[in-house]
């Protein structure tokens, strides 16, 4: 607890020094006498108890809400002792803002003082509203005593759901039964071809009208229906100090693809590329989506990682034949080399980068193709080693830019083969 002097004893310790000094240099008594009142005021002052710290109370309407939403909620004050001004100024973090930070009222000893409340939640993240800064007057206003009380109180705000319909499909599929039709042939529902019946096939497998037409026996052969697994790779060094930034944007998109792959049943892990961040295994179900979207609201802007650093990713937690998708500005060199050491294992590696010009304020015409150019040459270099690069440009969807993915992927594909 912190106390200070208001204005008004200042103002009566100003006049008591001035009245003793004007009574020395005069050497006459009526100074200090003009002087009594003040340096009383001045005593009494000094000698006032300090205040009792109060107890204080957050209740939220909701705990978990979406970037943008308005939260409404109660600050309860229950104070020992009565004053006639108190001053309440709550601490918000940063991400929320409060429509009335301070208010000043009287409370009564013992008797709950109710105050309304508004969040506006401006940026995703788990916050916790507090501490309440606590400024208490005495009945004189001579002195004011200060405190922070602490808050019990939880925030998480989601990012902004984003409607995806399509999805980047990986090359292989796992074992595990799902919504994805498997390029292997077995027991499904998706038509792979025909040929002709052997010994031991099943009778409920005969294409009946191609073998009326042939004149033998042709049966039917399936895909079967598998799932598939998805590691996102969240770049935590994707914050540039601007208004928007990279990082809320890899944030919300993470968020979304887990999502969508998540609905038709396939396996999601989450990988951050740096960080103190949870790594997460691929896994499936309602749990997983949840496990997954309160450690996105764990992500934090990191400093630039450094010439020559190296980023460690635990490829233990990456699955054969599993889908790796990068979301990354591709501006730190170690960010580049890890993308690079997981290709040269095989990974089946897609990329969705954010280009840093749409969050720059560039205005020089030289710079700003001098940059693209070297964006350019970067995203060459990753293409050149079988890495699928594809750019989230400024205003344009995610959906969009997931179709653009896919299709790069099968065209590079079919060169491929």
């Amino acid at each position: 607890m912190t106390r200070f002097a208001t204005p008004r004893l200042r103002a009566a310790l100003w006049v008591t020094a001035v009245g003793v000094v004007a009574a020395l240099a005069l050497g006459r008594p009526e100074p200090v006498a003009v002087a009594a009142p003040f340096a009383l005021l001045v005593l009494i002052g000094l000698s006032l108890p300090r205040s009792e710290p109060l107890e204080a109370t957050v209740r939220l309407a909701e705990e978990r809400v979406r970037q943008g939403d308005m939260v409404r909620g109660e600050l309860e004050l229950v104070s020992p002792t009565t004053s006639d001004r108190l001053e309440a100024r709550l601490v918000v973090p940063p991400g929320l803002a409060l429509e009335v930070e301070q208010r000043a009222l009287a409370v009564a000893a013992r008797t709950p003082r109710t105050l309304e409340l508004t969040f506006v939640c401006n940026r995703w993240g788990a916050y916790s509203p507090g501490p309440l800064r606590v400024r208490r007057y005495d009945q004189l206003r001579l002195v004011a005593d200060e405190h922070d009380v602490e808050l019990d109180a939880r925030l998480r705000v989601y990012p902004t759901r984003e409607a995806l319909r399509a999805l980047v499909r990986p090359l292989g599929t796992q074992a595990a039964v799902g919504d994805q039709v498997a390029r292997t042939k077995g027991e499904g529902i998706e038509l792979a071809e025909l040929r002709s019946f052997s010994e031991g096939d099943d009778l409920r497998r005969v294409n009946w009208r191609a073998s009326a037409r042939t004149g033998e026996l042709v049966v039917n052969e399936l895909h079967p229906e598998r799932n598939t697994a998805v590691v996102i790779l969240l770049d935590t060094f994707a914050e540039l100090g601007t208004g928007r930034n990279p990082l809320d944007e890899c944030v919300r998109a993470a968020s979304a693809l887990a999502e969508r792959y998540l609905a038709r049943r396939d396996r999601v892990g989450l990988l951050p590329l740096g960080g103190t961040m949870r790594w997460l295994r691929p896994a499936s179900g309602a749990v997983q989506r949840q496990r997954i979207v309160e450690t996105l609201l764990e992500a934090r802007p990191l400093p630039p990682a450094g010439e020559g650093a190296r980023l460690v990713v635990p490829t233990r937690f990456v699955p054969p034949q599993a889908l790796v998708l990068a979301l990354t500005p591709l501006l730190e060199d170690a960010v580049v080399r890890a993308l690079l050491e997981l290709r040269g294992r095989r990974f089946d590696l897609a990329v969705v980068e954010l280009p840093p010009l749409s969050y720059l304020p560039v205005e020089d015409e030289g710079v700003r193709r001098l940059v693209s150019l070297e964006r350019d040459l970067l995203r060459s270099r990753l293409r050149a080693r079988g890495i699928a690069v594809v750019e989230w440009a400024e205003k344009q969807s995610l959906e969009v830019t997931v179709r653009a993915m896919e299709e790069f992927r099968r065209k590079a594909h079919v060169v491929r083969a």
